[in-house]
């Protein structure tokens, strides 16, 4: 039975996907980890189509189009968003194009150019700024340009339902309710500990602090949900980071 999408932030914002398990075959695992993780897509609902932050990865083709099936009517347009153009975020462009009408896709950078149909759209955002973006008619969405990062990246800050979509980031989330060990999401970003990490953690707290965030989503972990809870993560992030840099 294929996993049904789950309300991230009211009606507005679902997450799509599955659950891998993370373990030595992971690029992002850290040492010694074995336990279930979901990998991420997101749906914002907008009154003339929706917009589709990531599609997943292949293993959850499947997955993601039964998903958008359940929750968009027939022939309702889809605009597609990607936050990197790394395989767990676009793979399943080609899949989602031949079910749904795509408008467009949505990339930054340009390091790998997704495949696609539709009209591809480069959008860059400097580097620890942020542009208020109209993705498609009615959706206007603040795409995020954050200092963690490795690749061209932006975060997703949906303002209308408060939902923050942080890609490679906050995935430390274990569990429903357990937000985990930071330091256990920041693997993938090793150099860092050779870095000033101060004003990458500095970042963190000025993205989240300047919005009003009810929901963090990220493309791998479980969400963090309520304002309280993604204060309280964004500074344990960034008090993480801090540690990694003075390593």
């Amino acid at each position: 039975m294929l996993a049904p999408p789950v309300g991230l932030a009211g009606t507005r914002v679902h997450r799509l996907g599955g659950e891998i398990a993370l373990d030595e075959h992971v690029s992002w695992c850290p040492e010694g980890v074995r336990r279930p993780q979901p990998v991420n897509a997101y749906l914002i609902r907008g009154e003339s189509g929706a917009v589709l932050v990531d599609t997943g990865v292949r293993r959850h083709e499947a997955e993601i189009l039964g998903q958008l099936g359940e929750l968009l009517e027939p022939g309702e347009p889809l605009t597609i968003l990607l936050t990197r153009t790394e395989m767990e975020c676009c793979l399943n462009v080609p899949a989602i194009e031949a079910s749904h009408p795509v408008d467009a896709v949505w990339y930054t950078g340009g390091i790998t150019v997704p495949r696609s149909s539709a009209p591809a759209r480069r959008v860059s955002v400097e580097p620890g700024t942020s542009l208020d973006v109209e993705v498609r008619p009615g959706v206007v969405v603040q795409l995020v340009s954050p200092l963690l990062r490795l690749l061209p990246t932006l975060w997703v800050y949906d303002p209308p339902s408060g939902a923050l979509l942080t890609s490679d980031a906050f995935t430390h989330g274990v569990a429903d309710g357990e937000p985990g060990d930071p330091a256990e999401g920041l693997v993938k970003f090793r150099w860092f500990a050779g870095a000033d990490t101060r004003p990458i953690a500095l970042d963190v707290l000025r993205v989240v602090g300047r919005r009003l965030v009810t929901a963090i989503g990220p493309g791998y972990g479980f969400p963090f949900i309520g304002e309280a809870e993604c204060r309280r993560e964004a500074a344990r992030l960034a008090a993480s980071l801090e540690e990694v840099g003075r390593r």
